[in-house]
């Protein structure tokens, strides 16, 4: 019975390493490994995304949740799944977080980023005056994400490449106060 199960284990991960390898090759140009037509076109048929699943968007837009304590200094309310504060990934914590923040998200509307670009970051955190967007609590929707006010940063990326140059580009940020109750 145990060898059975490491066969089929070996097995999966041959297979699974095959898969990547060919998802390598089907990607890249003229090499000297080079495939031939017919295989190319039955791999993209299979996974037709190609070396693009294993990958994401360098410039795309990255959205940071801040929660706003009461002495109105900003906390890290996201981590990223990797964290130690996450156990390098076997907790699922940062995982629900994550999904409890995109459905806060789901109530937020393009206007109402527009109404927060005429205050500062300082006005923001500092000024109860400022109406945040209201998200309404439920304790099956929300289970990580407590009560309380939240700031949320919306920027782009700059590229590495660009690094060198910070007098040529702008990379403007935008914020959201919500208020989860």
């Amino acid at each position: 019975m145990e060898a059975k199960r490491f066969v089929f284990y070996l097995s999966l991960l041959i297979a699974g390493f095959v898969l990547v390898a060919k998802a390598g090759l089907a990607s890249v140009g003229t090499n000297a490994t080079e495939t031939s037509f017919q295989e190319r076109y039955m791999f993209s048929a299979l996974l037709p995304e190609g070396w693009g699943f294993f990958t994401r968007n360098p410039r795309e837009e990255k959205i940071v949740l801040y929660r706003i304590r009461p002495d109105k200094t900003l906390t890290l309310a996201s981590y990223r799944n990797s964290d130690a504060r996450n156990l390098h990934g076997l907790s699922r914590r940062s995982r629900r977080i994550n999904m409890e923040f995109s459905r806060m998200m789901a109530e937020v509307q393009e206007k109402d980023w527009s109404r927060y670009q005429t205050y500062s970051l300082a006005e923001l955190v500092g000024s109860d005056a400022i109406a945040p967007v209201q998200v309404a609590y439920s304790p099956l929707k929300f289970t990580q994400l407590t009560k309380g006010a939240y700031l949320v940063k919306r920027f782009n990326l700059v590229p590495w490449a660009w690094a060198q140059y910070p007098g040529h580009f702008t990379n403007p940020e935008e914020y959201l106060k919500v208020t989860i109750d």
